[in-house]
């Protein structure tokens, strides 16, 4: 291996004159807690050099402007790129070899996993915990730095050929930055490639909290739980905490029969005991309607608890896993702030002089399923500009449109965002109850049920090919509009990979196309006008300038729009925005 240990300026200099030469830079960093120690980089062959930022003072500075026309390849790239930023260094677009292995379906993809599959040999990492801070590095250190560059070139290639089988070629995608530079061809992966710097931005950037509210909120609850507790147990003389006390009390004493795991223990999870809210027994319902709002409370509690643990100056910056689910959903953590209850949104607020424009797609599961299956009627009624629910609620109650009303909306509503997955008439019932807050019979689940089916043919037919092909294969081979590739071994999981990995291409590629339009509409002030803060599955939080706040809404909803004409063929998109200091809609 040919590499270049870089620790006086001159050398540097030469260096970046010879690295200018190519398109696409393999990088990876050594870093302490909060600076890079070595940059290193090479082109597809040739040197590798090994920049310490230690003794190259300028280094970040003569790197800058060149690395802001190049591609760059590394591995699980997110962490290079948000030290890079310390330093106000921007490549042009990216290719993360962590993300591909995700794409291609490896479980396993740390670098030495990667590297493992495609050649069968292990790295040395022995020295990734080294003391990076020393004044003199070793030899040895230096080497396993320059070792990593060496092992992205391999990886880029095989990776590439893999993503590029088979690909669903979308043409205004092929003119991207992602495209033209790795060569990829396949939409999904062009948009996740592209999505790793602005993922990167968006952990950088952080979101604002107000910590005093939290405390409040915090005292709040802990006094509402304790008082519930209090009255619980002088009522029914049981610990409210603990479900195995909860439940041999409903079985013992209240005649609930409740289901036992393997090793026959009580189940007392939440779903379970929902079921018997509805139950005759009054002293069963109270018990259970005292126990799931205990819990709930004590829920809130710990969110709050976690989030002000990664407080940073009044702002939190998540981690969030690009493609935390098969699906290519995103997933967060350290803290989540995608599952942040809507009683507590309110305590994320936007930094002084600054507000939230909150947008998230209107029905856009629907509006991807209508797509995928090409179901005529649902298509119209939605190009129309017609409410999707109340139809499904006016072919129920047989009354117009505009007679229908907000519950039986509801009904519908939950009808439409279930029955699209083909959820069975006793798992509507309780999803209209828990996701809705309406009640719905069995009867009239399996109402909704015939007349869905009996409409949305197109529906129908969709559900029917997967059942045949599981009972024939049993697995099935599914992709998203933008051609991620999945495999589903049951019903639930074929109907729902390719709505919700659809649903997370859309958005991800809503992003890149905003970024794109903030920099055109701003070029010298961007990052200052507006930065992305938050992502939910189908909702984007803009922390926006006070005086561009309305320009700032515009483009987000342009973006938006614009993804969903690009992956959505037949269907419009909508999106429904807002704008509040606080996270609330």
């Amino acid at each position: 291996m040919n590499f270049v240990y870089v620790d006086k300026e001159p050398v540097l200099i030469k260096a970046l004159d010879y690295l200018s030469s190519g398109d696409v830079w393999f990088i990876d960093t050594e870093t302490t807690p909060k600076d890079i120690r070595l940059f290193q980089v090479g082109l597809e062959s040739g040197p590798i050099y090994v920049i310490d930022f230690f003794f190259v003072k300028r280094a970040p500075e003569l790197i800058k402007d060149i690395i802001a026309k190049k591609g760059v390849v590394g591995h699980n790239l997110k962490y290079d790129l948000k030290y890079l930023m310390k330093y106000d260094i921007h490549p042009y677009t990216t290719f993360d070899t962590m993300i591909g292995a995700q794409l291609i379906g490896l479980n396993r993809f740390s670098l030495v996993s990667v590297y493992n599959y495609f050649t069968g040999e292990s790295i040395d990492k022995k020295e990734q915990f080294s003391n990076w801070s020393s004044k003199e590095l070793t030899e040895s250190q230096i080497f396993y730095a320059a070792k990593d560059v060496e092992v992205l070139r391999l990886l880029y290639e095989k990776l590439k050929n893999e993503l590029n089988k088979e690909p669903t070629i979308v043409e205004i995608l092929q003119k991207s930055r992602v495209a033209k530079v790795f060569g990829l061809e396949s939409a999904h992966a062009i948009i996740e490639m592209g999505f790793v710097q602005e993922l990167a931005k968006i952990e950088h950037t952080g979101i604002g909290i107000d910590t005093k509210e939290i405390e409040a909120m915090k005292k709040q609850l802990q006094k509402k739980t304790q008082e519930l507790a209090m009255n619980f147990y002088i009522k029914y003389r049981i610990d409210i905490s603990s479900p195995k006390k909860v439940g041999e009390f409903l079985e013992n004493h209240l005649n609930i029969s409740l289901p036992r795991t393997d090793k026959d223990n009580i189940i007392t999870d939440d779903s379970v005991l929902a079921e018997y809210l509805d139950s005759e027994n009054e002293k069963a319902k109270d018990v259970i309607s005292s126990v799931l709002e205990f819990r709930k409370l004590h829920k809130l509690q710990e969110k709050l608890s976690e989030i002000l643990e990664y407080n940073e100056n009044n702002r939190v910056h998540p981690e969030f896993w690009q493609i935390g689910a098969v699906t290519g959903r995103m997933s967060s953590s350290r803290p989540n702030v995608q599952n942040i209850p809507r009683d507590l949104r309110s305590i994320l607020k936007a930094k002084d002089g600054y507000v939230f424009v909150i947008a998230d797609f209107s029905q856009i599961e629907l509006r991807i399923a209508a797509e995928y299956v090409k179901d005529e009627i649902m298509i119209d009624i939605i190009n129309k500009g017609e409410d999707l629910h109340k139809f499904t609620a006016s072919l129920i109650t047989g009354k117009s449109l505009e007679d229908i009303t907000k519950e039986e909306r509801q009904r519908a509503k939950a009808a439409n965002f279930g029955l699209i997955y083909g959820i069975s008439e006793k798992s509507l019932s309780l999803y209209a109850r828990n996701s809705y807050g309406v009640d719905m019979s069995i009867e009239e689940a399996k109402r909704f049920r015939e007349v869905f089916f009996s409409t949305f043919q197109g529906i129908k037919a969709w559900h029917e090919r997967i059942k045949k092909e599981l009972k024939a294969k049993g697995e099935i081979r599914v992709k998203t509009l933008g051609g991620k590739p999945m495999i589903a071994y049951t019903f639930t999981d074929a109907a729902n990979y390719p709505i919700q990995g659809t649903g997370a291409e859309l958005l991800k590629l809503s992003v890149l196309i905003f970024s794109q339009e903030l920099k055109r509409a701003f070029p010298s002030i961007f990052h200052e006008v507006a930065n992305v803060v938050n992502l939910v599955h189908d909702e984007i939080v803009v922390e926006a300038k006070e005086d561009y706040k309305e320009e700032v809404s515009k483009l987000l909803e342009k973006s938006m729009i614009k993804a969903g004409s690009i992956l959505l063929n037949n269907v419009k998109v909508e999106a429904e925005i807002v704008i509040n200091d606080r996270w609330v809609k």
